[in-house]
């Protein structure tokens, strides 16, 4: 190798070793200038929430927080709901060990229904409180599965039955339960008694608009939200000034949410008894606000027969003491109308 060949290398050695060493100062420089500007603490802003790095502090393990109410009920008092005992059976299932409640809830969602029957499910946490809604964040040792044993479809069938039979089962084997049933035979018979009884309150009464032809289903809604009909579940409803309805609105006798088709030719108002707030004369109000709609919609106001309907009509006034009977009947029997026990049986 030539003396020339060796002075380079020399060199080129000597110029990274001038560039280390520079990079080095630099960096010198930049720790010097921090912690001129952020003194050194114990406390690391950017570790906020975890314990700073320090040889001499006590170790503490980490902690996961699923709520404020895992463990144990922040509430301490039980839910005043509980299944019905006039409705409903009750099947009992009782675990092996707790069970935190967004598990159960994941679980139960698909198994609302029943056939036609509603299910409510109710829980008792791990420290011993009712609970009418089970939350997430709480650990459960039990759970109730309240079904409906008769509403507008009829008394509970064998086949809705066994089909809240399989559900149990299916909870029992994913969370390791044991099942304490009601008596088949029992609960039937009293699904039929029910319905029986429901089948004689029940009650149903209201008038039509008739329009001049088919009328746009968004311009009728349109002018029925101006005049102070509302959305309330599938449909639109007058509403008493507690919020619960006092009569239906039905376009082409469905329910809003319902209709598929973009017109129709007649609207009804409809006092659902059973779902309906109980006031004074309360048919008189009704045809009172269909021809309030009437005028707005041009339409004619026609009873159940086709016939046009006055307001002096004298037929007005019995139906209103009629409608005053069914509803002592409702509340006497215990179905107060506008309940959520009504509601859940006449639906």
């Amino acid at each position: 190798m030539s003396s020339l060949q060796i002075s380079i290398i020399v060199l080129g050695l000597l110029a990274i070793l001038g560039v280390v060493a520079y990079n080095y100062w630099q960096e010198k420089k930049a720790q010097q200038r921090i912690k001129e500007q952020f003194p050194a603490s114990e406390h690391d802003a950017l570790m906020s929430g975890f314990h700073a790095i320090n040889p001499n502090a006590e170790s503490v393990e980490p902690v996961i927080h699923l709520g404020d109410d895992v463990a144990e009920s922040i509430v301490k008092k039980h839910d005043d709901e509980s299944p019905d005992p006039l409705c409903e059976m009750v099947f009992d299932i009782a675990f092996q060990m707790p069970v935190l409640g967004s598990h159960l809830i994941s679980h139960l969602q698909p198994l609302r229904l029943a056939g036609q029957k509603t299910i409510r499910y109710f829980a008792e946490t791990s420290d011993g409180f009712h609970r009418a809604r089970i939350q997430p964040n709480e650990m459960y040792s039990s759970i109730q599965m309240a079904v409906l044993l008769a509403n507008r479809s009829g008394a509970l069938q064998p086949e809705e039955w066994a089909r809240a039979v399989v559900y149990t089962d299916n909870i029992a084997h994913a969370f390791d339960g044991v099942i304490e049933s009601p008596d088949k035979e029992e609960s039937l018979a009293r699904a039929v008694k029910l319905d029986e009884l429901c089948a004689g309150l029940e009650a149903q009464v209201g008038v039509k608009l008739m329009l001049g032809g088919t009328q746009p289903v968004k311009a009728i809604l349109t002018i029925a939200q101006r005049l102070g009909y509302v959305e309330y579940g599938q449909g639109h409803v007058w509403k008493h000034e507690n919020g619960k309805p006092l009569f239906l609105l039905l376009l082409g006798g469905e329910l809003s949410s319902m209709v598929h088709s973009a017109g129709v030719d007649y609207v009804e108002l409809l006092i659902d008894v059973p779902n309906s707030q109980q006031i004074d004369k309360p048919f008189s109000h009704l045809v009172k606000c269909a021809y309030e709609l009437a005028k707005a919609l041009n339409a004619t106001v026609v009873d159940d027969q086709g016939n046009p309907l006055s307001q002096d009509n004298r037929a007005i006034a019995v139906i209103d003491e009629q409608l005053a009977q069914v509803y002592d009947n409702l509340s006497s029997s215990g179905f107060t109308a506008g309940s959520e026990r009504a509601a859940r049986l006449f639906s």
